[in-house]
């Protein structure tokens, strides 16, 4: 019982969002709203704030999206400059034994190595968190452009409420079906989508600790070169 329950319920949604997509948005004659009292119409402005709230979220949204494009790209040339440094400093390394430089030169040598074997394992961390904040910052815009369609669908409703108990004429040119359909739609979307994001989120909030531990250890040996040595400091893949 409980799975044709179920069953019958996804055809029920499937449904409703078919319909909803080929259902024209209700136009709503909202002329009316003019013959409406002060207390009436409050209702009808407080949903109109919440649509411009909706839409400066939205713009928003869209900066933040744009921002972490830009972040990666910083990062991706900085992760070249790593690889650069580590190549650099393992052709000094090759010369100075080929020279067979004293065992401190060789020593400060292999350091250099470590240390930017760190830095290049620091920057693929920080790749990858900025490339899941992609991920978050378009989840975002989605999730604001359905908010922008939920408060205006809620709008909707609103102006129609407004001019039913308003008893106006105009009230007769909304579908009251119509109109809430597209309302519920709209909040299911949105919820949706917020369950999508947050997840995308605990993602990327996980990346980010991993680079900040490492990037700790690699700022720590700036500060304090000598502190370890090529036999003692942390393995690094060569």
């Amino acid at each position: 019982m409980f799975r044709m329950n179920a069953v019958a319920a996804g055809f029920g949604l499937a449904a409703l969002y078919a319909c909803a997509s080929t259902t024209p948005a209700a136009k709503l004659d909202d002329s009316g709203l003019s013959r409406l009292s002060a207390n009436q119409m409050q209702p009808v402005d407080d949903a109109r704030v919440d649509q411009g709230r909706a839409r400066d979220a939205l713009a928003k949204a869209k900066a933040t999206a744009a921002e972490s494009r830009m972040k990666l790209e910083v990062a991706r040339s900085d992760r070249a400059v790593a690889d650069a440094q580590l190549k650099r400093a393992t052709a000094e390394r090759d010369l100075l034994r080929k020279q067979y430089a004293d065992k401190d030169s060789i020593a400060r040598a292999e350091n250099e190595i470590e240390a930017s074997q760190l830095r290049a394992q620091a920057g693929d961390l920080r790749l990858a968190y900025l490339t899941r904040m992609i991920a978050v910052s378009d989840g975002d815009q989605r999730l604001a452009e359905a908010h922008v369609e939920t408060t205006a669908a809620i709008g909707e409703q609103t102006k129609l409420k407004a001019m039913q108990e308003g008893n106006v004429p105009q009230a007769s040119s909304g579908n009251q079906g119509t109109i809430d359909q597209r309302a519920a739609v709209a909040m299911q979307r949105e919820a949706e989508i917020v369950s999508a994001t947050s997840k995308e989120r605990t993602a990327a909030a996980s990346e980010y600790q991993k680079w900040q531990e490492l990037d700790a250890r690699v700022r720590a040996r700036e500060q304090s070169p000598t502190a370890i040595s090529p036999s003692t400091g942390p393995s690094a893949p060569r």
